[in-house]
């Protein structure tokens, strides 16, 4: 059978028919892959602080240079380092009559300890009796009352004075089932200057505000805790 001949009148009216639907074909993929869901942009980096600026925020105080500026100033010691609280002394250096002191303000889980002993009790003093001083009462102890011991001052390698503060038992961690604290704990304070503040108590961990009854003792009114609680 003949194939049937086509004329190029029919080639080219063929040709102008298929372009226009290939070109709509390919408009309708385009479309198509432009609703598809793009990438999205990544966010925006945070901007570099420049060198040298610290973040916006507060700094934390420091509760031991805190303490311990506050115990200088309590104990009227005078120490060459009072940052670090070095080199302190109580006393008359002039005519040396002086203590070399050595200050802890804390009174946690590391804390110094010790239980008034003497039957009388004892009074607390403002500054170390020396040459030139005038000490003055702050509050009186009963025996068997628990104290930290905040600064020992000594002639030599021999603890003469403490600087001490009444601190209520109940606060203390090291007390929790220990014997020691059946010996000594809360007892009656006299003389203590009411303030108008808050009663002694613990403001932080081994740190303490508030009506504090606190001063120096002569060295052989305690019972210290040399071995820890």
């Amino acid at each position: 059978m003949d194939m049937p001949h086509l004329s190029s009148h029919h080639i080219r009216l063929a040709r102008l028919t298929i372009v226009p639907g290939l070109l709509l074909a390919l408009g309708a993929c385009a479309a198509g892959d432009s609703s598809a869901p793009t990438a999205s942009a990544p966010a925006a980096a945070t901007p570099a602080a420049a060198p040298g600026t610290a973040p916006a925020t507060v700094p934390a105080a420091a509760p031991a240079a805190d303490g311990l500026a506050a115990l200088i100033q309590a104990s009227g010691v005078k120490c060459s380092n009072a940052s670090t609280g070095s080199g302190c002394t109580a006393g008359d250096v002039d005519s040396g009559d002086f203590y070399d002191v050595e200050l802890s303000p804390d009174c946690g889980d590391q804390g110094f300890f010790a239980g008034v002993a003497d039957a009388k009790g004892v009074e607390t003093l403002n500054a170390v009796p020396s040459t030139g001083s005038k000490a003055s009462v702050t509050a009186k102890l009963s025996k068997g009352q628990l104290v930290c011991v905040q600064g020992i001052g000594r002639t030599g390698q021999n603890p003469l004075f403490y600087y001490v503060v009444a601190v209520p038992a109940a606060t203390v961690g090291k007390c929790n089932g220990n014997t020691l604290c059946d010996t000594y704990g809360d007892r009656p304070i006299t003389g203590l200057a009411s303030t108008g503040g808050e009663a002694c108590h613990a403001a932080a961990p081994g740190r303490y505000a508030g009506n504090c009854a606190q001063g120096w003792v002569s060295a052989d009114v305690l019972d210290v805790f040399s071995n820890g609680m």
